[in-house]
């Protein structure tokens, strides 16, 4: 049943949401910031607080678990103590949950039933009162917890410090794509000041595709992903600027790749990918346009093959073609234009206009998702009914 031995993935465990990579690309600065505030904790012994904020996928958990893996590091060479506890409020999202996840740490047979929030509190004083480390607590997605008003549970943890030996200082790490200032009370926000806010912008097309390339180098065996393949990824993934969107569209076409025969990932395992996964094209959008923008739909999916972009000229070219292989007046360049824009207001193509030094600027074509292949066979299918329902209504 599982004889089959991999030839595409290497080591799928680099693609799990919890994996921390060698390198982030481009978070050095959100890495110098966290050391600037947490510089007190390691050369004063003073509690530090910390609040990432950035949409979905743009490094926040990735760099706070980093930062304090290499914070550790440089602890222990100067023998000085300290850890992290992570703790997803997603999936921890009450006070309750929180503080034993908390407790846990220390002693992981806690009873997870049978004491109120206060006297859990009073519990986790205790283990911190005799814990001889720093320790920086981490909350992610901290906005789902707050929401729900467990506000006293952030102003209980940094006031923790004031009753633990000075050795010790508790320290936190709150995570958000949202604004948490405004959920919390007078007393939280005046500890949490907006200054120590660090932002994550949204990932570019350039840093996705140095994202997807270097997670491949270390879940992929070697020459398995194809530097379009890369593209297709990146280009699928920019609108949102999500790294974990582009790490699991990858990790999605490697296994498609492992029943396929090229042997590596290749562009239209990434589409089938995105339309396993994230689609944007369905039946219904396809079904809905009129016969003039199916035929540019399926000149671009013809035109489109194994590439990953093609010139807006390439595409216009195989319309013409198309127009006369179904008897149908090609439009001139401005209403094909027209039919263009009006394919990607509803997510069936993407556009993106390059600016060339010699030639001006140019439009580039791409699928967001589903393979060429599969579209062009499901459009001209649907242009041939069309045809013939409208031969049928001319006899009548």
């Amino acid at each position: 049943m599982f004889e089959k031995t991999s030839n595409i993935i290497k080591d799928s465990s680099k693609f799990d949401y919890d994996y921390v990579p060698k390198n982030l690309v481009n978070r050095e600065e959100q890495m110098h910031q966290l050391e600037l505030l947490f510089r007190p904790m390691v050369e004063s012994n003073r509690p530090c607080n910390a609040f990432l904020m950035g949409s979905v996928g743009t490094g926040k958990t990735a760099t706070a678990k980093m930062f304090c893996r290499d914070v550790k590091d440089y602890c222990i060479s100067k023998g000085i103590s300290m850890d992290h506890i992570y703790v997803n409020c997603r999936n921890s999202n009450s006070e309750n949950a929180v503080l034993i996840n908390l407790i846990h740490y220390f002693d992981a047979g806690f009873p997870d039933r049978g004491f109120s929030a206060e006297e859990m509190a009073r519990v986790l004083r205790n283990h911190l009162v005799k814990n001889k480390k720093s320790l920086v607590i981490i909350l992610d997605e901290v906005n789902i917890l707050l929401k729900k008003g467990s506000v006293d549970l952030i102003y209980q943890i940094t006031r923790m410090s004031d009753s633990v030996n000075k050795p010790a200082p508790v320290s936190l790490i709150l995570i958000s794509q949202e604004s948490i200032y405004e959920l919390m009370d007078e007393a939280s926000a005046s500890t949490f000041r907006r200054s120590i806010t660090v932002k994550f912008n949204k990932y570019s097309y350039d840093e996705l595709k140095q994202i997807v390339r270097e997670r491949a180098e270390e879940a992929l065996f070697p020459g398995r992903l194809s530097d379009d393949a890369i593209e297709q990824i990146a280009d699928s993934s920019e609108e949102y600027g999500d790294a974990r969107m582009a790490i699991e569209l990858l990790e999605r076409a490697s296994v498609i790749a492992e029943d396929g025969t090229a042997g590596e990932v290749t562009v239209e395992d990434v589409r089938a990918a995105k339309a396993s996964i994230y689609s944007t094209v369905s039946e219904s959008k396809i079904a809905s346009l009129d016969i003039n923008r199916k035929i540019v739909l399926l000149s671009v999916a013809r035109a489109m093959k194994q590439n990953v972009v093609i010139m807006i000229s390439a595409a216009e070219k195989t319309y013409a073609i198309v127009c006369e292989e179904y008897n149908v007046p090609a439009r001139k360049h401005t209403m094909f234009w027209k039919y263009i824009q009006d394919l990607e207001k509803i997510g069936l193509i993407r556009t993106r206009v390059i600016t060339d030094g010699k030639n001006g600027r140019t439009t580039k074509l791409s699928l967001p998702d589903i393979p060429s292949k599969v579209l062009a066979k499901k459009v001209a299918d649907m242009i041939d009914e069309d045809l013939k329902e409208q031969g049928e209504l001319d006899e009548m």
